[in-house]
């Protein structure tokens, strides 16, 4: 599956559809538009030019946000040189399925993680139930 940028200049491109896609509502992921599916970063391939975002309000963010250059639509996340310092056997990136065809994503369940409420560790709540791509839910 591929998906593109608002411009076209950068694709992303994903072996298959994810299990699950990640509709959070913390800062990073509501000002960025971010929806993630996260895939293995070996099998992902991304082509175009993008610039990165570390956010500052954290003192070890994981996530460096990637964005076009042209169009400045969100593409995907990569994890921060110190997270993979730190845990070099985690081969996980998230690509923003935004970025998809939503009639490609049929039967995807959207997960709505509240991560506007989430201290940063443990496991975090959900503000709703989930749902599926394509049951009645055009997402």
């Amino acid at each position: 599956m591929t998906g593109k940028c608002l411009c076209g200049a950068v694709s992303v491109t994903i072996e298959r559809k994810p299990d699950f896609i990640h509709d959070c509502n913390c800062d990073l992921c509501r000002k960025s538009g971010g929806a993630w599916a996260y895939v293995p970063a070996a099998a992902t391939i991304v082509v175009g030019d993008t610039v990165s975002f570390v956010r500052r309000d954290k003192p070890n963010a994981a996530a460096a946000v990637h964005s076009c250059v042209r169009c400045a639509a969100t593409t995907h996340w990569v994890f921060t040189e110190r997270f993979s310092h730190d845990h070099p056997e985690v081969d996980l990136m998230g690509v923003n399925m935004r970025l998809f065809d939503p009639a490609a994503l049929g039967g995807v369940e959207v997960r709505f993680p509240n991560g506007k409420d989430w201290a940063g560790e443990g496991p975090f709540d959900y503000r709703r139930g989930n749902a599926t791509i394509g049951d009645g839910f055009a997402w």
